[in-house]
């Protein structure tokens, strides 16, 4: 992979160019908790500061999909009971 990558991060910015910083994090494309596989075709090479990034966006997206909604009933004032 890092051969394949040529060893560079590759993220790309907005405008398309590809971020010239050396790769040293392996990142899944689509990460374990989303259903993704640890094969090559899976695995790219990114910078720390951009696996960071994916990371951490992708916290929030796992946490979503785990995340249990209680629904409570509204409160009512004491003085309405009955």
């Amino acid at each position: 992979m890092i051969r394949r990558d040529g060893g560079q991060c590759t993220a790309r910015y907005s405008d398309g160019r590809r971020c010239d910083l050396p790769g040293n994090d392996v990142d899944h494309i689509v990460p374990d908790s989303l259903g993704g596989s640890s094969d090559m075709d899976n695995l790219a090479l990114l910078c720390a500061w951009h696996h960071a990034q994916k990371s951490s966006s992708e916290g929030g997206t796992a946490a979503a999909l785990t995340r249990k909604s209680v629904h409570r009933p509204a409160p009512t004032h004491p003085a309405l009971d009955d």
